[in-house]
């Protein structure tokens, strides 16, 4: 929740009167805006991108067996089964 914050909050006035400057500013800094109504959030502008990498995210955790894989693995990891970074980026000569 706190990463909202590094975001850049613009009003429903302002977004009328800058729409493309902030769509550019958008590409540019690739960061998302957030629009506000009466000084609270409303809505979220981001990249194509990064929305449709959301929304891949979200369907793989849609899964139930790609959801139990990835909570097995974080408990290895937690209990210090894992595989370390650089001896998986050796196995895959990297």
């Amino acid at each position: 929740m706190t990463e909202i914050l590094k975001s850049q909050f613009v009003g429903m006035h302002e977004l009328r009167k800058n729409l493309t400057r902030l769509l550019r500013d958008l590409e540019e800094e690739g960061r998302e805006v957030v629009i506000t109504r009466q000084g609270k959030p409303a809505a979220v502008i981001i990249e194509v991108e990064k929305y449709l990498e959301v929304q891949q995210a979200l369907k793989e955790l849609s899964d139930p067996a790609y959801l139990a894989d990835l909570l097995e693995a974080k408990k290895e990891i937690h209990e210090g089964k894992g595989v370390p970074a650089d001896e998986v980026f050796r196995q895959k000569g990297l």
